[in-house]
Formats: C-alpha cells, sequence, structure tokens
C-alpha cells in the first residue's frame, strides 16, 4: 500500500482505531505492537515494541511480543489492516483458547494466523523459530497443540467471512470503502 496501513482511513476512522475499539468490547486489556510508539501513543492501550530484532520484520515478532507482554495466558492476534471483525467468531474461538497453544480458523485448507488466539505455551516455539529466523507462522502450527475452526463453525459467527480480509492492495481498500458505503446506506 505505500503507508502505515494502520493509519489509512475507513468509512472516516483509522483502521488502527476501529480494530481497538471493536477490540475493546471483548477484552480488558488491548495490546498494539509497534516500530512507532509515538504515533500510537493517543491510542487507550498498551503498547510494545518488538522484542526480538534480529532479522527481517515479520508478524512472528509482533505475535511473539503480545504473547510475551500479555497479562493473560492466551492472546487474540489481529493485524492492523483487518477492520471487519466478527466478534462473535472471537467469542466462540475464545472458549478454547485456555486449552490450546492455538486457536485458529482454517478455511479451504488455509490458516488465518493474523486472527487467531496463542496461549502463552506457544511461547517455547516461537523463540525458537525466531533465533533460527524460521519466520512462516503457519509452518509452526504442527509444532502447536492446535484447535482448527473450520469453515461450518466460522459461517455461523461470519457468514460472508469478512473477519479474514486485509486491506493489502489499493483494490481491496477500494472494495472496502464501498462496501462500509453500502453498509451505511442501509442502516
Amino acid at each position: 500500500m505505500g503507508t502505515n496501513k494502520a493509519f489509512l482511513e475507513l468509512g472516516g476512522k483509522r483502521l488502527i482505531d476501529i480494530i481497538v475499539y471493536e477490540l475493546g468490547k471483548l477484552f480488558a486489556e488491548v495490546i498494539v505492537v509497534t516500530d512507532d510508539p509515538a504515533k500510537m501513543a493517543y491510542l487507550p492501550v498498551c503498547l510494545a515494541e518488538d522484542i526480538h530484532k534480529d532479522g527481517e520484520k515479520n508478524a512472528l515478532r509482533g505475535i511473539h511480543t503480545a504473547i510475551t507482554v500479555a497479562s493473560h495466558s492466551s492472546c487474540f492476534i489481529i493485524a492492523c489492516d483487518m477492520p471487519f471483525i466478527s466478534l462473535s467468531l472471537i467469542k466462540h474461538m475464545s472458549s478454547f483458547a485456555r486449552e490450546y497453544d492455538l486457536v485458529t480458523p482454517k478455511m479451504d485448507g488455509y490458516y488465518q494466523p493474523m486472527f487467531s488466539f496463542y496461549n502463552k505455551t506457544s511461547l517455547p516455539v516461537f523463540n525458537e523459530a525466531l533465533l533460527q529466523q524460521k519466520y512462516k507462522i503457519t509452518a509452526l502450527f504442527t509444532k502447536l497443540h492446535a484447535k482448527e475452526i473450520h469453515a461450518d463453525v466460522v459461517n455461523i459467527h461470519d457468514p460472508k467471512q469478512l473477519s479474514f480480509i486485509n486491506i493489502n492492495s489499493p483494490d481491496i481498500f477500494r472494495w472496502a470503502e464501498a462496501y462500509i458505503h453500502e453498509q451505511e446506506r442501509i442502516e
């Protein structure tokens, strides 16, 4: 996208603001992992910078940091560019979060690692991967005690599967703007 996606505006609101607001409805603690905490200082959240800074910047570093600094045993992880959050789906997934290292949707054979619960019990696997500079998150899932949430369950809570849309291209951003505009028109 050529810019910090967290600050893209969708429906007059920054993506990061949408996500923080929505997650605040479910969680008393919201953590934003950022490499520029000064820009995020206005948010009513815990701000954290990557603990592991070696190697290339990657999502695993952010997930690891969030789980490490979280005050609870499990932590819901979502990317800053995923504004169409199904709170119902997150609530359903949370019912398994303490029993498993990982609770993740698996749609059409693909995991959704940036819309998942991770338990602190996953930290040894993530630490090892970071030290070995093996950053593919889903490659680590076989080493974790995982609960997969399949399409039939996802569709009960999020029939359009909008929770997994990443605003990672101008075309998707235009689609999201049109979708928001249409929803506002309907309401």
